[in-house]
C-alpha cells in the first residue's frame, strides 16, 4: 500500500480567514473556503466609482466587475450598440419594428409574441397535430354525425390520406364510427367481416 500521498499546505480563505488544507492541485486556484465566502468577498468589497461611457454621468459598481463595467445603464448600454450591426426587424405577430442584432435573423419582438404566433401558424406533425388541435379547442364534435362527449375518443381524420399533410383545410374532426366507416370506403375489396 506504498505510494506517494499527494501533498498539500494549508491556506487561509480571503474572506473568513478560516484555514484549512488544500491539496496540490488547487494551489494555484484557491481563494476561499466555500462558494458563501466567493459570494459576499465578492459584493461586499468596496465599490467604485466610474464614468459611462456613454453619456458621461457618474455610476459605482462592485470592486470585482470594475474592470467590465462600461455603462450606467441598460438604456447607456444599448444606446453604444447603435451602428454595431443592429438591423430592425418586423415582428412577425404584431407588426411592430425591433431592433436586434444581425446575426440573430429574429422573427419576434417578444417571448409573448412568439407564444401567440406559434398559436396562428399551425402547422403539427403527424404525432402531434391532436394535441396541437386539442390545446386550441378545435376537437369539440364529429363533423359528420355531431357525437361530443366523451371528447377524449374523437380523433383526427387526413382526407386526402396523407399523414404529413397537415393543413386544417385536410384535418377533419371524426367519432370512432364515422372515421371507421371512412376508411372502411377505401378498401379495394369492400367491407370486411
Amino acid at each position: 500500500m506504498g505510494g506517494k500521498r499527494n501533498t498539500g499546505e494549508l491556506r487561509n480563505c480571503l474572506h473568513c480567514g478560516k484555514q484549512e488544507y488544500i491539496p496540490k492541485y488547487r494551489l494555484e486556484t484557491h481563494k476561499f473556503c466555500s462558494r458563501t465566502c466567493a459570494y459576499h468577498w465578492k459584493t461586499a468589497n468596496e465599490t467604485i466609482s466610474k464614468v459611462c461611457l456613454v453619456c458621461s454621468a457618474p455610476f459605482s459598481v462592485i470592486n470585482y466587475r470594475s474592470e467590465r463595467a462600461k455603462y450606467c445603464s441598460d438604456k447607456c448600454r444599448y444606446e453604444s450598440m447603435k451602428g454595431r450591426g443592429r438591423t430592425t426587424y418586423t415582428c412577425h405577430h404584431c407588426s411592430m419594428p425591433f431592433q436586434a442584432p444581425a446575426s440573430t435573423n429574429r422573427k419576434y419582438c417578444s417571448m409573448a409574441c412568439v407564444g401567440k404566433g406559434r398559436k396562428e401558424d399551425f402547422k403539427p406533425v403527424y404525432s402531434t397535430v391532436r394535441k396541437a388541435m386539442l390545446r386550441r379547442n378545435m376537437v369539440e364534435k364529429c363533423e359528420r354525425c355531431g357525437f361530443d362527449e366523451p371528447k377524449q375518443i374523437l380523433g383526427i381524420h387526413h382526407k386526402d390520406r396523407n399523414r404529413h399533410n397537415n393543413e386544417l383545410s385536410n384535418l377533419e374532426v371524426l367519432c370512432p364510427n364515422c372515421h371507421s366507416m371512412e376508411h372502411m370506403k377505401h378498401v379495394s375489396h369492400g367491407f370486411k367481416e
